[in-house]
């Protein structure tokens, strides 16, 4: 009876291990408490430390999570890029609590010691990453991922940012609110903004989400990858150039 119960711990332990084996290079959920009593989920991508290196802390959008942008981690990560990708945890049906989730990014931030940041964002996540960037000093650029504005809490902001900021804007639709963030672009026009017309709002989340088509608008499948690719190409060139100059492309 021993022999067999040993034998049954060896064996859940070497399953353990084998488990633990396969999902080593996976980033692990990671968590704190907000100011506001809940509990945020990040990870981490690539070599995200303190010290000279920018960390991207990138924002997914209203009612989504971090799920919808680890293809972007990944990506960056891949190219020497670090960056983070956390769940907000005060939205709630009726409200997004963008100024809440923009402290939560801020939080993340200093919990880990981090010098320098860039702030990056899809959606209802590309405002809160944009307030977030205009109040802390660690800040480096800011990268908007079809950026959408609520309450003009983005157009009536007291200031502009004073770093490299690149918004990437997709076809006006009701998904992005008619592409509501054009006139903070009109209130700073030291901003960089590019607009990929074809791209509906769905194609800057990463991986694709299908069943936002259905309410966003229909593209191909090869329209879609190439979408998705010249939006990756745009965001992580722009990345390089004005945080990353020492990463070899």
């Amino acid at each position: 009876m021993k022999l067999h119960t040993l034998h049954s711990g060896l064996a859940a332990l070497i399953t353990l291990l084998a488990i633990s084996a396969a999902h080593a290079g996976e980033p692990q959920a990671e968590r704190f408490r907000s100011a506001y009593g809940c509990e945020v989920v990040y990870e981490r991508h690539g070599d995200v430390q303190k010290g000279d290196a920018p960390t991207v802390i990138l924002a997914h959008g209203f009612k989504r999570n971090r799920d919808s942008m680890r293809g972007w981690a990944q990506h960056w990560a891949e190219l020497g890029i670090p960056s983070l990708i956390l769940d907000f945890c005060n939205a709630t049906l009726i409200n997004g609590h963008h100024q809440r989730n923009a402290e939560d990014m801020r939080a993340l931030a200093e919990k880990l010691e981090l010098e320098r940041v860039v702030y990056a964002g899809f959606s209802a996540g590309g405002l809160a990453a944009y307030l977030a960037a205009l109040d802390d000093p660690a800040t480096v650029a800011y990268l908007g991922l079809d950026s959408v504005d609520s309450g003009d809490l983005a157009r009536e902001a007291p200031r502009e940012l004073s770093v490299p900021a690149l918004f990437l804007v997709g076809k006006p639709s009701m998904c992005n609110a008619r592409g509501n963030f054009s006139p903070v672009f009109e209130r700073w026009p030291n901003y960089t903004v590019t607009h990929v017309p074809r791209a509906t709002h769905c194609h800057f989340e990463l991986p694709y989400n299908k069943r936002c088509a259905w309410l966003c608008g229909r593209r191909s499948p090869e329209e879609t990858s190439a979408l998705q690719s010249e939006l990756r190409t745009l965001a992580t060139h722009w990345l390089l150039q004005t945080a990353y100059p020492d990463i070899k492309r």
